[in-house]
């Protein structure tokens, strides 16, 4: 990734330079705390219906459990790309430790290895887009990843709803490294770099956990306020276990999720 990355290197590199290596995720965890994974496991089961041996591609990878997720549940041959060295590390280290084989290379998106480009199956991206001014130009370098046939996966936060203006008031600093894209800007942005797009639709109702602490980590109110922002997604999910579907919206929802092919 290049200098046109609104967040920098630097800012990624003292991202992943503290903090745990994350959990890989379990299907067998079927409390609220694993809701927004269940969601994605749901939502990549009805895409790839029961593929399974295929070339995947994570661009942004660092400290990821996603290439553990493909490689454990569709036996994909799983590798990871991202211009952190910092978070390239934390990546293998976390691989390593689950006896993850995978592939991380250190590289520039818009300018990625040849053995790497129009290789791929299935090429995700898991808030990536959202940090480039361009965001068509970013799409179709991303693209270049995908062959022929292949799908291309975009998620990226929902800026213009909740979570944007909650993140404004707690760290406008980390919502400056946002470009605000709505499901209609990045569905234009797929029609701009000339992909098929499938689908561009918000994802889960809410989740405010997605809104980032940023400087506001270290204050004393810091970790009574995640938890009254656990505990109101929480309410809404639970809500919808018991059959009152909230549907995913510009205003609540946390993501937006595109499918494009190539």
């Amino acid at each position: 990734m290049n200098s046109a990355d609104k967040a920098g290197k630097n800012y990624w590199d003292d991202n992943w330079s503290t903090g745990e290596l994350p959990k890989p995720f379990d299907p067998n965890d079927q409390t609220l705390n694993n809701y927004v994974n269940l969601q994605l496991h749901k939502f990549f089961k009805e895409l790839l219906n029961s593929r399974s041996g295929f070339d995947v591609l994570e661009v942004g990878c660092a400290n990821s459990i996603w290439p553990i997720y493909f490689h454990r549940y569709f036996k994909a041959n799983t590798y990871g790309l991202d211009y952190s060295e910092v978070g390239c590390e934390r990546s293998r280290a976390l691989l390593q430790h689950h006896g993850i084989p995978c592939d991380i290379r250190c590289g520039d998106l818009f300018s990625p290895p040849e053995d790497l480009t129009a290789r791929f199956d299935l090429v995700v991206s898991f808030g990536v887009v959202e940090h480039f001014e361009h965001t068509a130009g970013c799409l179709k370098a991303l693209s270049a990843f995908v062959k022929s046939g292949g799908l291309l996966v975009t998620i990226i936060p929902n800026m213009v709803g909740i979570v944007g203006r909650l993140q404004q008031l707690l760290d406008r600093s980390v919502y400056e490294v946002h470009i605000p894209l709505s499901r209609e800007d990045l569905a234009q942005a797929h029609i701009e770099a000339n992909l098929n797009l499938k689908s561009c639709a918000y994802f889960l109702p809410m989740n405010l956990s997605a809104v980032n602490s940023g400087a506001f980590a270290t204050h004393p109110l810091n970790p009574l306020f995640r938890r009254l922002l656990s505990a109101i997604s929480k309410c809404v999910w639970g809500i919808e276990r018991y059959g009152l579907r909230v549907p995913p919206n510009r205003i609540t929802s946390p993501y937006i999720l595109a499918v494009a092919s190539c």
